[in-house]
């Protein structure tokens, strides 16, 4: 009986201590670092994020932008920071579940060193072409390209993209006949679309609508299941008969491994509240984004389902890690 008496007693100050733990976190303002430069997709989430989430953390939020080497800066800076909730990295699909099936080996581990906390946003990447191009549809598309003794061009960041590897998938499952041009970074290509360089690209409504609207780029198809709720009237690959081309990238929340639970649970419930507040979800869905703010254990089990599809897809795509 007195055995038992102690360890509930340890149980009921172990609870007191992580609910104090929470009660004086955060203690100082919070970094908030990101794989990616100002102005792209990943820093308009991030600065979205940090303009109210200090109304319940009660400490700024500072965003501090460390992009290139696929993402290795940012991962390996959070990684090595103190877990105490204080450094958050804002880490893209990429880190996660790309990078592990490209590189034979990595600067960090995905999942030994960090904890994650929150799905931040989803959002499926759009199939368009110039406005010059003769083809109104994705079926038109593919037999264009598969009539055409030269290839057709399209876009691409990169062969561990979303968009590559839907292209692939396209190539494989159709016959077609498209010839991927490097761009350093998404939306670079931009330009090159809108006047007709390039034929083909691959990005996302937030960064496509202006030029669909302006009618010089022409969207086919959203590569999800559904169709956009901010662009209705564009097709999903999936009631086009394409169901295998499912190109949803994402963004989320991560603390260093060790990171104490009270902390990753208050900071949880933090960010699933902010992305709640209509001047944050109205504006995300608006540019073609899904607002996430799911529990720890769900977007954990969210990440392994992804990464496991993409290596899908790199097998399929013939891409080794190098």
């Amino acid at each position: 009986m007195i055995r038992w008496l102690a360890a509930a007693m340890l149980v009921v100050l172990a609870g007191f201590a992580a609910g104090a733990l929470a009660q004086s976190y955060p203690s100082k303002q919070v970094r908030l670092i990101l794989p990616a430069g100002p102005g792209s997709v990943v820093d308009l989430r991030a600065r979205q994020l940090a303009s109210r989430l200090p109304d319940l953390l009660g400490q700024p939020v500072v965003i501090d932008n460390r992009p290139g080497g696929n993402g290795f800066l940012a991962a390996e800076a959070v990684a090595r920071a103190p877990a105490d909730g204080h450094t958050l990295l804002l880490g893209a699909q990429s880190i996660f579940a790309v990078n592990p099936w490209l590189f034979k080996s990595l600067p960090y581990r995905p999942d030994e060193d960090f904890a994650p906390v929150t799905l931040l946003s989803t959002g499926p990447i759009i199939l368009s072409v110039n406005a010059q191009v003769p083809a109104r549809s994705v079926d038109e598309l593919v037999a264009l390209a598969r009539g055409k003794p030269d290839l057709l061009a399209y876009a691409t960041s990169g062969r561990g993209a979303i968009g590559f590897l839907l292209m692939e998938q396209l190539k494989l499952k159709t016959g077609a006949k498209l010839l991927p041009v490097g761009y350093k970074a998404t939306g670079a290509e931009i330009p090159d679309l809108v006047s007709g360089q390039i034929p083909v690209g691959l990005n996302f409504w937030s960064i496509l609508r202006p030029h669909v609207e302006s009618g010089k780029v022409r969207a086919l198809a959203v590569a999800d299941s559904r169709r956009l709720a901010a662009a209705p009237g564009i097709p999903s690959f999936a009631e086009l008969g394409y169901p295998y081309m499912e190109g949803v990238s994402w963004q989320g929340i991560f603390v260093p491994a060790k990171t104490p639970p009270s902390i990753v649970a208050a900071l949880q419930e933090a960010i699933a509240r902010t992305l709640q507040l209509p001047e944050i979800r109205d504006p995300m869905v608006e540019t073609g984004s899904n607002p996430g703010g799911n529990a720890s254990p769900e977007f954990a089990a969210f990440i392994r389902a992804d990464r496991a599809r993409m290596g899908r897809m790199m097998k399929e795509a013939n891409i080794s890690p190098e």
